[in-house]
């Protein structure tokens, strides 16, 4: 089984944070998403959460700031998304991504492009 964390990460002004792909990566290559990854064994999903929008874009979040979302099942795949709202940052990205970019909440969903569930926009959207 694979576990991961997504973040959506929400600025003062409302927008939300997705990251563009390297285009060498492993999966979905060039593709928009939110950030987070896999979850390291003996670390827990919020955990997860934390150190991967750290490691992908130098924003230093704290457990106590996420809330989760939802938890997305795909076959073997479970994936926790959480939100957190944060003042104010500059992503410095790492090299598994080459852009980024803070977009309108309604905009979230069309600009990124790795599937994901229905129930998780619909949750992200009744916030």
């Amino acid at each position: 089984m694979l576990y991961a964390s997504i973040v959506f990460v929400i600025n003062k002004t409302d927008k939300v944070l997705v990251l563009k792909r390297s285009d060498n990566s492993a999966s979905f290559p060039a593709h928009w998403a939110l950030p987070g990854g896999k979850i390291e064994p003996g670390e827990g999903p919020e955990g997860a959460a934390v150190r991967e929008v750290m490691e992908e874009t130098q924003i230093q979040l704290d457990k106590g700031e996420l809330n989760f979302l939802y938890k997305m099942i795909r076959g073997e795949k479970e994936f926790f998304f959480f939100w957190a709202t944060i003042d104010s940052a500059f992503p410095v990205i790492d090299d598994e991504h080459q852009d980024w970019m803070w977009v309108k909440r309604e905009e979230v969903q069309a600009t990124c492009t790795i599937p994901v569930d229905d129930e998780v926009w619909e949750k992200f959207e009744a916030l």
